[in-house]
């Protein structure tokens, strides 16, 4: 199984991959991390998502974390 795998930055433009009406054109923010420590101080960063702002059609800035198997770039 060879799949490319998709890098994204700061300020990349992002849409969703669903087929869905009025999926919003997102700016990508950064991605999301949690620290966690684990016994004998060892800290270990587990992966969450892709952080995404748009503005909404009546103008409301909105924020989401998606998978990165969710959005492709523009």
């Amino acid at each position: 199984m060879n799949t490319d795998k998709e890098f994204f930055l700061p300020g990349d433009v992002v849409t969703l991959r669903q087929d869905i009406a009025n999926k919003p054109e997102m700016i990508v923010v950064r991605k999301a991390v949690t620290t966690v420590k684990l016994q004998g101080e060892v800290k270990s960063n587990i992966f969450q998502g892709i952080v995404c702002r748009w503005f909404s059609t009546t103008g409301m800035l909105q924020e989401a974390t998606f998978n990165t198997k969710d959005i492709l770039k523009k």
